[in-house]
């Protein structure tokens, strides 16, 4: 079994700057994304475990966004990632 995350190119959904996978089996999603660095871009990734986790980083994300253009790119993903994971593990049960 090949996860989706191996090819992110081939698998994964833009949003704006920023790409995402999301592993339905495994529950989990990555965020890739480059960030200005010292000489150039550097490259970002985010790798989050749970639907929690994905709704945690999102309401950061979405709190930097009105002064970071990268943080609404990447608030967008998560949203579309929680939103996968969610109806994959049928509606918002917890426990």
């Amino acid at each position: 079994m090949s996860s989706p995350h191996l090819d992110p190119a081939a698998n994964g959904q833009t949003f704006g700057e920023v790409t995402l996978t999301v592993d339905l089996d495994a529950g989990d999603c990555v965020v890739h994304s480059f960030r200005p660095g010292p000489i150039g871009p550097v490259a970002k990734t985010m790798r989050l475990h749970s639907v929690d986790e994905v709704q945690g980083a999102y309401m950061v994300q979405y709190r930097l966004a009105p002064t970071d253009p990268m943080a609404a790119d990447v608030a967008r993903a998560l949203k579309f990632a929680a939103q996968q994971l969610t109806s994959r593990r049928g509606g918002k049960r917890r426990g």
